[in-house]
């Protein structure tokens, strides 16, 4: 793209105009920063009351920051308050939705204020018309494709619908939409969204990602709950540790400074189970020490059980296929290491052995076989080389870092259960896997 291209095509994006539909926390805050970007942003609720007061310069919530700019806005010019909707939906040719998305009482959201909003959109857009849909209420996956295919994919004219999650806090959100941990749309395959991308994507500094309606959806999901565990965990660990006299403040101090592992992205990628010598044995002793107290717990004493759970998954998983014959590529809880106590991996080998209907190889260059035949003697003849493990097998049980060693060994036909650290990873040879 020449400078002078790229110069229109930032003329073109200033010159849109920004819909929001919804006034309430994060609709009004999304009108004050666009407001600020030098965007022209039209606005409406269906409470006149809220609308009314962001033509009196006010703000309809109370967060540091957002009614003095819309006072700005306002003074600019880059605010429009609209009593219509069908008349702000006219004249955008962005529509960002931020309605409510409340809980019915057996959990499930209410998708009844955003398909209405959509019906809305759907009546007031004309033939030909060429919108940006932005939905930012938060749903679960597969909501902004049922409520568009639903409402607006008939309608004549051009609209491309996108998920924006919104990931901002009371107290600090003028600041978080400026300073955000990184930047997520969803969006379809195919459809271009180039120039929302410049437009909404305020801080460039900060990492993005673009990628599918669903899994934008679900990035919500993952953070409240990860936010909501964290809560809990700080309020479980720390009331069991003064009954013990541990100094709270100090051992917090500890837990927290450590961001090679406590506050990291280790521990949170999806895979095994845990296993090893160091965290069962010592959540044991939690769950003692628990015991001991007059406080209820529920989320410490579930992780043992959790994780038991999963294995029990991963066993089903096996004996669905149906296969006599298995080998297992890799074994030990880990990659580089030896250990096989309260591997996830042995456990369930040995269950699978248990039973007393499988015939079972294996394969890991990490084992020591002098420590194997010492400490699980029953296991030595089973140590194959990987190319006779294959050979023999039916179904390949894959972990830690074998996967790319064994795919080109695998016979056609042969079946693989992928355990391995690529199994979220996705390229055509590991979508043959998940069949």
């Amino acid at each position: 793209m020449t400078f002078a291209t790229s110069r229109i095509r930032e003329e073109v994006r200033r010159n849109m105009r920004i819909g929001i539909l919804g006034l309430g926390y994060v609709g009004i805050v999304n009108v004050a920063c666009l407001s600020k970007e030098g965007y022209t942003v039209l606005c409406n609720d269906v409470k006149s009351q809220k609308v009314d007061r962001v033509k009196r310069g006010e703000s309809p919530i109370n967060e540091p920051k957002v009614a003095q700019l819309i006072k700005e806005g306002l003074d600019k010019g880059t605010i429009i308050p609209m009593d219509d909707p069908t008349e702000l939906i006219k004249q955008s040719d962005i529509i960002i939705t931020c309605v409510g998305t409340p809980s019915r009482p057996d959990g499930e959201v209410n998708l009844d204020y955003l398909r209405n909003v959509c019906s809305d959109i759907a009546r007031s857009v004309g033939e030909g018309d060429k919108k940006y849909v932005v939905f930012r209420s938060t749903v679960p996956p597969g909501a902004t494709e049922h409520v568009f295919n639903a409402h607006l994919s008939e309608t004549k004219a051009d609209i491309t619908p996108v998920f924006y999650p919104e990931f901002l806090r009371e107290g600090s959100a003028v600041k978080d939409f400026y300073d955000y941990g990184r930047f997520v749309l969803g969006k379809r395959e195919g459809d271009d969204v180039t120039d929302l991308i410049e437009i909404l994507h305020v801080n460039k500094e900060r990492p993005s990602f673009i990628t599918d309606l669903r899994t934008a959806e679900y990035s919500k999901y993952i953070d409240n709950s990860f936010h909501a565990l964290k809560i809990v965990f700080a309020n479980e660990i720390f009331s069991l540790a003064t009954e013990h006299g541990v100094n709270v403040k100090d051992s917090h101090a500890i837990f927290t400074a450590d961001d090679k592992l406590n506050i990291s992205k280790r521990y949170l990628r999806p895979g095994l189970p845990f296993g090893g010598s160091c965290l069962p044995k010592d959540l044991r002793e939690l769950q003692h020490l628990i015991g001991q107290s007059e406080r209820e717990f529920s989320l410490l004493p579930s992780l043992i059980p959790s994780n038991d759970a999963f294995i029990s998954s991963l066993l089903d998983k096996v004996k669905r296929k149906k296969k006599a014959k298995l080998a297992f590529i890799g074994l030990t809880f880990k990659n580089d290491s030896d250990d096989l106590r309260e591997s996830p991996m042995l456990r369930l080998l040995e269950a699978l052995r248990r039973d007393g209907s499988y015939q079972i190889h294996i394969y890991d260059e990490d084992l020591q076989m002098g420590t194997l035949r010492v400490d699980y003697p029953h296991l030595y003849s089973m140590v194959r080389p990987i190319e006779e493990c294959v050979e023999a097998a039916e179904l390949l049980i894959v972990s830690k870092r074998y996967l790319e060693t064994l795919l080109p060994l695998k016979k056609r036909g042969q079946e693989v259960i992928n355990f391995s650290d690529d199994q979220y990873l996705s390229h055509p040879e590991l979508e043959s896997l998940y069949s």
